[in-house]
């Protein structure tokens, strides 16, 4: 279970604070919910049941992980698969678990294959495009909370590793 003040990693709403725990004046019943307040996205508040098995929330990941993790990107199998069902079943399936290195995994699929067609002349299809964006948006919010860097110098230092 969380504490409130923890910052933890919601599959939905990237890094958030637990900004309480209990019931909404808003449910009825005895849930309990955590409120989850997005560190990255102003302006949304999520709730959601502490005895819940359907959606994916964790501590984010420690400094040694996050270190570990950027020491280790080389050795990281990129995630692309050129069948469009595949790949967005493996992107979706990437996303809901909430695990790094799978998201690590998705985003240098992603980059690799945006530079493969970016030297053939093309862009990167949309979906692609919307899912580099989302990954991409979860690992510099979890990086730049666990390194206490600015969400701007997380990402060129993500894009760096990457490279």
């Amino acid at each position: 279970m969380f504490k409130i003040n923890d910052i933890v990693v919601y599959e939905n709403g990237g890094v958030c604070s637990v900004e309480d725990i209990g019931t909404p004046d808003f449910v009825s019943g005895d849930d309990v919910y955590y409120t989850l307040k997005p560190m990255f996205d102003k302006g949304g508040t999520i709730y959601v049941k502490v005895q819940n098995d359907k959606h994916v929330i964790r501590h984010v990941i420690s400094r040694q992980e996050a270190t570990e993790y950027l020491d280790n990107i080389s050795s990281i199998e990129p995630m692309y698969s050129h069948n469009d069902k595949q790949r967005d079943k493996d992107f979706k399936e990437a996303l809901k678990s909430c695990e790094c290195e799978k998201w690590i995994s998705m985003l240098k699929g992603i980059l690799e294959e945006k530079n493969r067609r970016l030297k053939a002349g093309k862009k990167l299809n949309m979906s692609d495009d919307r899912n580099m964006q989302k990954v991409g948006k979860l690992l510099t919010s979890e990086y730049a909370v666990v390194l206490k860097m600015s969400f701007d110098d997380t990402r060129e230092m993500l894009e760096g590793a990457l490279e």
